[in-house]
């Protein structure tokens, strides 16, 4: 009887779980809207290229109404790219976004982009001249412990000139794996409750007590 009440109890508080919205995440990036920094260069990020005497990287703080952003011009055909590092959990889904702006970017190869990696995923890509838009993809980490969010023109073999300027940037985990069986389940449960925020997990739990204590999953003598 016990046992059954038990598995009863996980299942009904699995459902209701796996069924919550989930809470606000924190960002994991720091300075996404460039605003601070040192030295001609945004805190947190690094730059790349594939052909470092082919691009003009750049960083500018806000000023009136200027936008804080970090952008690159690419002179010649080039990859280059803005990067900071993130942790990330094993099977969590993210939602990486920003704004970009292009002048001149060429129309026959990958464009301004957001590149997850190590290759991960890319978003879509904006080419030619535009006005600050956003850019957003969704990518499940896998096993490994981290990423790299890289703010991109040009791609691999897929160079382009022109010029980018992102800002804005955001990467937030929007969702977790929730296990409904097997060894460790309670542990992986309270840990999703504290990461999902006490304030939407613990009704959900408390209806799953109340409905056990009504003799909701009880089983019958016959």
């Amino acid at each position: 009887m016990g046992g059954v009440r038990t598995h009863a109890l996980f299942g009904a508080v699995a459902a209701m779980l796996a069924l919550a919205p989930p809470a606000l995440a924190a960002d994991l990036v720091r300075n996404g809207a460039f605003q601070e920094g040192a030295e001609g260069a945004p805190a947190e990020w690094r730059n790349e290229a594939w052909a470092r005497e082919g691009v003009e990287f750049s960083w500018a703080s806000a000023a009136g109404d200027t936008v804080s952003s970090a952008g690159m011009h690419n002179v010649q055909a080039n990859d280059s790219r803005w990067c900071q590092t993130i942790p990330v959990q094993t099977g969590a889904t993210y939602r990486v976004s920003t704004r970009v702006r292009t002048s001149d970017i060429g129309t026959g190869a990958s464009g301004a982009h957001i590149a997850v990696e190590p290759r991960i995923v890319d978003s879509s890509d904006v080419r030619g001249t535009a006005d600050w838009q956003r850019l957003e993809v969704e990518a499940k980490a896998g096993e490994e412990r981290q990423w790299d969010v890289c703010l991109r023109l040009g791609s691999y073999a897929n160079l382009n000139t022109g010029t980018a300027w992102f800002t804005d940037v955001h990467v937030v985990q929007i969702g977790a794996p929730v296990v409904v069986s097997g060894p460790g389940f309670v542990q992986r449960t309270v840990l999703w409750t504290r990461a999902s925020g006490f304030r939407t997990a613990l009704p959900l739990l408390g209806g799953a007590l109340l409905a056990l204590g009504l003799g909701i999953g009880r089983s019958r003598r016959l």
